[in-house]
């Protein structure tokens, strides 16, 4: 119980944690918000019976609770996350609030991590954020650097030539390409310069970062984007707040080492070198198949728009006959997310068992998964299987088969 003593100690001496707390609990009910506009969305895809494991996990049937059960946690979730945000938002029961937030924190854990699809750059932030909130010591130090991180690395994410042709810009507000182009281009500045001005002390550099992010999240805000600006919007009320109270007040800093001292940084680093190492790692060359790049890839912000654009040709293979068919995901995924061969194979292994089911007939799938690359301007047959619905293939030795198969044709 050590380490909540320390966090709640660190909580309660500052108003401006305490309101993050609150404003964490704020963004869990948005994501709930969302998920239930959605149809209920962790429901929904538990309904479907062919949930798509993490990448880490060939058979996470382990992770799955039973519909009644997980039908409680989605409901308390939004009752606990509300209570924590009125309880710190609202009262000095700065101790209940974190119990609170700790319980919705377990809850969403538990719904987000039951199917991929729910994977999203926002459901990303709010739990990391909220996890490093809890359980990280040397909060008012690691908050400002996960918040910058954030901003930062959302600017790199867009470093590229998907995103800088302005396509986002031209579609949501319909102007030339050239201007789109060059909204493009400022958005990435925005993010990264505005980010990281935000560690400097001196007053000027730090509001001119933040006020340009605030006018760029407030405008994507009007261009009706609603969950991603409305969590950047949060986050830079905190470093606001923050920054304000550490000028209002200078820590007494040999005052404190006497009664408790400042509490290490060593796994607030950690954390935020994890954090890094994430997100550089698409520029590295990694191996692709390996197991760290499967941890790190759980890590990794989604890419703001595809750079990618792929062709797969399926067949349905049947005792008399054979009939190509057309591989539909199962649900619309953020741009960059469309052509991951991981989804691929999950949805093909899930069309093996909806066919098999509803045909007797039905003997397999054999599948050609091409991808073109805009950034290397390549071309590569990801896979070729002719038994998909193969019980001993797995996506692991699917990434054998696709590194020796000629991928440059």
């Amino acid at each position: 119980m050590e380490i909540v003593k320390t966090n709640l100690w660190e909580i309660k001496k500052s108003g401006s944690l305490k309101t993050l707390g609150g404003v964490l609990a704020l963004c869990h009910v948005l994501q709930f918000y969302f998920w239930s506009s959605d149809g209920r969305l962790p429901l929904k895809l538990v309904q479907q019976g062919l949930p798509m494991c993490w990448s880490l996990m060939e058979n996470c049937g382990w992770l799955h609770l039973p519909f009644g059960i997980l039908s409680v946690i989605y409901y308390a979730y939004a009752v606990f996350a509300i209570l924590a945000a009125a309880v710190l938002l609202l009262t000095e029961w700065v101790t209940f609030g974190y119990y609170l937030l700790l319980l919705a924190l377990f809850m969403a854990v538990n719904l987000y991590f039951q199917d991929l699809r729910l994977s999203t750059n926002e459901g990303y932030f709010i739990l990391f954020v909220s996890a490093a909130y809890l359980f990280v010591p040397s909060k008012h130090r690691l908050m400002r650097g996960l918040m910058v991180s954030f901003f930062v690395a959302r600017g790199l994410s867009q470093c590229a030539t998907d995103w800088l042709t302005g396509s986002w810009y031209i579609e949501h507000l319909g102007v030339p390409a050239k201007l789109g182009e060059w909204f493009a281009a400022v958005s990435v500045l925005v993010n990264m310069l505005g980010g990281a001005a935000m560690l400097f002390r001196d007053g000027r550099y730090f509001w001119t970062g933040w006020g340009s992010l605030f006018i760029y999240e407030c405008g994507n805000l009007l261009v009706g984007e609603i969950l991603g600006p409305c969590l950047a919007l949060a986050a830079l009320v905190y470093v606001a707040l923050d920054e304000i109270e550490l000028r209002k007040a200078e820590r007494q800093y040999i005052y404190q080492s006497f009664i408790r001292p400042e509490p290490s940084f060593l796994w607030g680093g950690i954390l935020l070198s994890l954090f890094w190492a994430a997100q550089i790692s698409p520029f590295v060359s990694l191996p692709k198949m390996s197991n760290l790049t499967s941890v790190l890839s759980i890590w990794t912000l989604h890419a703001e728009a595809a750079h990618e654009e792929c062709e797969q040709k399926t067949f349905a293979i049947y005792k008399g006959h054979t009939e190509e068919l057309e591989v539909t995901p199962q649900l619309a995924r953020q741009p960059a997310m469309y052509c991951n061969p991981y989804l691929r194979y999950l949805d093909l292994k899930a069309l093996c068992k909806i066919t098999h089911e509803r045909d007797p007939d039905f003997v397999t799938i054999s599948s050609s998964f091409l991808v073109h690359n805009f950034r290397d301007k390549t071309s590569k047959r990801i896979f070729e299987v002719q038994d998909f619905c193969s019980a001993g293939l797995t996506y692991k030795q699917l990434g054998v088969v696709q590194w020796t198969m000629n991928p440059g044709k």
